[in-house]
């Protein structure tokens, strides 16, 4: 009897948990809810896009939801691609997600896409995507269209400013003239020191080679052939320093324009 009492209560839990369907829209949002409050947010993701893939009404919610996983991850590539695989294609009859897209194309680094983008715009989000799209231009190092009456001051002064870089032909040839004096002008002190001091002992070195052994001696030849090598080396170590340089200056003003359009045009 008792071993009968065990195989029915058995039967009747398997039965309720057959009855209980783990993978409805119900219980799929309680779990995706409870691992986005965990902090759990690319597994929440995962959980969210399969709402998004289903029929219920508010499937668009879930999309944004999956998208704000994806971006609190700093992964905005799958964000870009759940924005185009469930957002996008309503933005015909929702036009207001447009700068949310152009925005995630901007955190993910596609510059030339987000300006395409902003160039097919139409009214009323001309005055907007011409903002961007010329902030853009700047950031892409092609021209932008200052003469725009719709440009705001702020963008007119991004794309007229001149970054204060360094000249290629001028570190190189003061670095040929004086080892080191290149990256010095570059902001590079410490390593035009050095530069500068290395260079000055193999000279003297070479130097007193020659006249102690002679201009005939391999010791001193030796020593002369390695120090011209060190020479082209920090010549084409100076050219490196001002790439880095200017990369530096590149990149910090393309910081501020993504900074301004991020608090401003969107």
């Amino acid at each position: 009897m008792k071993h009968a009492a065990i195989a029915i209560l058995l039967c009747l839990t398997a039965q309720m948990c057959a009855a209980q369907n783990l993978y409805d829209t119900t219980h799929t949002r309680i779990f995706a809810e409870y691992l986005y409050n965990t902090q759990q947010y690319q597994f929440a993701a995962e959980e969210y896009a399969r709402l998004a893939d289903s029929t219920c009404s508010n499937s668009l919610d879930y999309a944004f939801k999956t998208i704000d996983c994806y971006s609190i991850i700093y992964d905005y590539k799958n964000a870009e691609k759940t924005f185009e695989k469930y957002i996008l294609p309503q933005c015909q009859t929702q036009p207001g997600y447009y700068f949310h897209y152009v925005k995630l194309l901007i955190n993910s680094g596609e510059y030339a896409k987000a300006y395409t983008f902003c160039d097919s715009l139409q009214s009323p989000y001309t005055i907007k995507g011409t903002n961007i799209k010329n902030c853009l231009a700047v950031i892409n190092q092609t021209p932008a269209d200052i003469n725009n009456p719709l440009l705001t001051p702020e963008v007119k002064s991004f794309c007229q400013k001149k970054l204060d870089q360094k000249s290629m032909l001028i570190a190189v040839s003061m670095s040929a003239v004086l080892p080191g004096s290149g990256r010095i002008y570059c902001g590079y002190v410490r390593e035009g020191i050095m530069a500068l001091l290395r260079s000055g002992f193999e000279l003297a070195h070479v130097a007193y080679g020659f006249h102690k052994y002679g201009y005939k001696d391999p010791y001193p030849l030796f020593f002369a052939s390695l120090s011209a090598c060190f020479y082209v080396g920090n010549i084409f170590g100076t050219a490196k320093s001002v790439n880095k340089y200017n990369n530096t200056i590149k990149k910090k003003h393309d910081e501020q324009i993504v900074d301004y359009m991020h608090d401003n045009l969107f």
